[in-house]
């Protein structure tokens, strides 16, 4: 059986206020030109279809024409599931209309039995675990397993003995769980949306820690021939097992991830359960990417670039602030998203010495605002930001993007 696996979709996502809706729209008919040209049996989104929970109208209809494209025109199986992104129950709704067509989508617990699907030497069970809350997954054991959880009348109540507390006990729970709902077979695909122990992170990627550990251990994912994750958006494996897989994103969504290189993931299964791996790029029209230098080098190297509509991250090395420099560079740069000074950041005459770490963040803004303004801040002032990074600090634990 061959399986094209991707994930991390974020439909509808914008970058600095740009839409990366053509983008997006583009990168998809790739996947689906690929699923063709690979023989694709079985395509598996590894969650996020969506950038938010409610997406735009345009969104779902780019969505609904990928997968009308797959599912009826090509007669492709396809699997999905609802990431930390997507509301659970949109993803999921019509899906025992739509099952029916070959396509499954599964967004809240309500149904883990697994997808088998056939090929030439017998079953394979695809167990499809949609991204849940603790809260949800702990209120999942009380009404199913008649566990620790089921003797509370409260749902959340994660203080009962045994009680699901974190993610990694949550997605220990719907891997046994769904392996009890299905048949016994030999070969087992899991499909999940978490943030496993030993990936590499990006700043896209949503915390989901919020109320709870993060992390799952791999060993999670033992009983089963390939596990097609989603959540990270850079493609890797995770330590040595060479089943345990994230594809990444299709598309860069931010400039931290300039150096990704962004592909789909085809999987063989055979006969015994082994897997062979390889994986195909995908291009967005418009890539993702950083420029540095000064401005004036900048202005005169841009009429030369012939990618003047990529989405532009700028590095600008002048020692001093330059007026309006994202207003001139946007005239040849029109999908600018963002300047930063980075001889500044470090402050003027340091010699591109590291920023003492011992130094508070009142006392680094202290140093900026005297650079900038030659005048160093009054009490007043000092009250007003150390207030305002006190209460930084205070929330960024809760921060979700």
């Amino acid at each position: 059986m061959r399986i094209l696996h991707t994930s991390d979709l974020h439909v509808g996502r914008t970058l600095s206020n740009i839409s990366l809706l053509e983008d997006q729209a583009a990168v998809l008919n790739q996947i689906a030109d690929i699923a063709h040209s690979e023989k694709v049996d079985v395509v598996i989104i590894a969650g996020d279809l969506y950038d938010r929970a409610v997406p735009s109208a345009e969104a779902v209809a780019l969505v609904d024409r990928f997968l009308v494209r797959l599912v009826v025109r090509d007669k492709r199986k396809v699997l999905a599931i609802a990431g930390n992104h997507d509301s659970p129950e949109r993803i999921g709704f019509t899906a025992n209309i739509l099952k029916e067509l070959d396509l499954h989508l599964r967004g809240t617990l309500e149904d883990l039995t697994p997808v088998v699907i056939n090929d030439a030497h017998g079953p394979v069970a695809f167990h499809l675990l949609p991204y849940a809350e603790v809260a949800i997954a702990r209120q999942h054991a009380r009404h199913t397993t008649g566990g620790p959880d089921a003797q509370s009348d409260d749902a959340d109540d994660a203080e009962a003995p045994g009680a699901i507390r974190d993610h990694q006990a949550a997605m220990s729970h719907l891997v046994s769980a769904s392996i009890a709902a299905g048949p016994v077979v030999a070969r087992r695909v899991a499909v999940a949306h978490a943030f496993v122990t030993g990936g590499t992170v990006s700043d896209t990627e949503r915390d989901l820690s919020v109320g709870g550990a993060s992390q799952v251990a791999a060993g999670t994912f033992d009983p089963f021939a390939y596990v097609a994750l989603g959540h990270l958006h850079r493609a890797q494996w995770i330590y040595d097992r060479d089943r345990v897989r994230y594809s990444g994103s299709p598309i860069k969504y931010s400039l931290n991830e300039v150096t990704h290189e962004k592909s789909v993931t085809i999987v063989d299964l055979d006969a015994t359960g082994n897997v062979t791996v390889h994986t195909v790029p995908v291009t967005a029209p418009r890539d993702v990417r950083r420029i540095r230098g000064t401005i004036d080098e900048l202005l005169a190297a841009a009429s030369r670039d012939e990618r003047r509509n990529d989405l532009i991250g700028v590095q600008l090395t002048d020692a001093h602030t330059v007026p309006e420099p994202a207003q001139r560079l946007r005239q040849w740069y029109p999908n600018l998203v963002g300047v930063d000074y980075v001889s500044l950041a470090i402050g003027p005459g340091s010699g591109g010495a590291s920023v003492d770490p011992t130094r508070s963040p009142l006392d680094l803004f202290a140093d900026f605002y005297k650079d900038m303004t030659g005048t160093d801040l009054d009490d007043e002032d000092r009250n007003v930001v150390g207030a305002a990074v006190r209460s930084a600090i205070a929330t960024q634990t809760v921060e979700v993007h």
